[in-house]
């Protein structure tokens, strides 16, 4: 064999370098948003299959919409707002517990000194967190004021699902997922008329554009108003320790929403 061969055979021997391309692991944020899609598709994916699609249509469906959607501008990317269920549960106790009211009404707090206190309703909640983050969390999402003299005021009794430019994606989710299954249980699974859950909306066509901005803050006020009616109503009704069996627990609520193509 000549000394040409030879190197041309060892250099076909030599195993070839093929760039591989190393996927990169999804952010926390963006593992958050799929797990939140999943569960927003599915009651939705449910009702339309009840329609007559098939899986097929349905998938030809969603990719042409996704399609459309890459097409358009670039879209506006969200920053995420971290999900602390202990700070729903802070604002309702202060909301709404006997000791934490004057007149109905959520009384100031001190930081910390003789009960109630803010450092007294952080630990009846969450007794792991402690109430200096309690606070700056709620503070980020305007649901408290500090005053001059260390007070503690609630601005809303609800949290709120943006602030700053963040959004609490899992709050969003569950209320979507919240509407979507009471077309759900209506359409699939109510066995009669008018035993379902409620579901109505109030609407006037070709309504003036003007008017828009005056309805929404109408809406506002009565709208907050009736969910605090609701909020003090189930707190009202549930039964005393003392007669309390090892039942299930459930979840109960109302969701509200507007109407406004003027914002579309």
């Amino acid at each position: 064999m000549h000394a040409s061969t030879r190197v041309a055979s060892r250099q076909m021997k030599r195993p070839s370098i093929k760039a591989t391309k190393h996927r990169s692991r999804p952010t926390a944020q963006v593992r958050k948003a799929r797990d939140c899609a999943r569960k927003m598709l599915r009651p939705l994916l449910r009702v339309l299959l009840a329609t007559g699609l098939s899986r097929q249509q349905l998938i030809d469906v969603c990719e042409r919409s996704v399609q459309r959607l890459s097409d358009r501008a670039k879209p506006v990317r969200l920053k995420s707002l971290p999900h602390h269920e202990p700070l729903e549960q802070l604002v309702a106790r202060w909301a709404n517990h006997p000791a934490y009211l004057d007149a109905g009404k959520p009384i100031r707090l001190r930081i910390g000194g003789k009960k109630p206190s803010f450092r007294s309703l952080v630990k009846s909640v969450a007794p792991s967190l402690t109430s200096a983050l309690v606070l700056r969390a709620l503070k980020r999402r305007r649901i408290v004021r500090v005053d001059g003299n260390g007070g503690i005021e609630l601005l809303s009794r609800f949290c709120p699902a943006r602030s700053n430019g963040a959004v609490d994606i899992e709050v969003i989710t569950n209320m979507a997922i919240d509407f979507l299954r009471t077309y759900e249980l209506n359409l699939l699974k109510n066995p009669r008329m008018g035993r379902g859950l409620f579901q109505r909306y109030a609407q006037k066509l070709n309504s003036d554009t003007r008017l828009a901005p005056e309805f929404n803050r109408f809406v506002r006020e009565q709208g907050q108003l009736f969910l605090e009616t609701v909020d003090e109503w189930l707190v009202r009704h549930q039964p005393k320790r003392s007669s309390l069996r090892r039942k299930k627990n459930v979840r109960l609520g109302v969701g509200i929403y507007v109407i406004n193509e003027a914002l579309r």
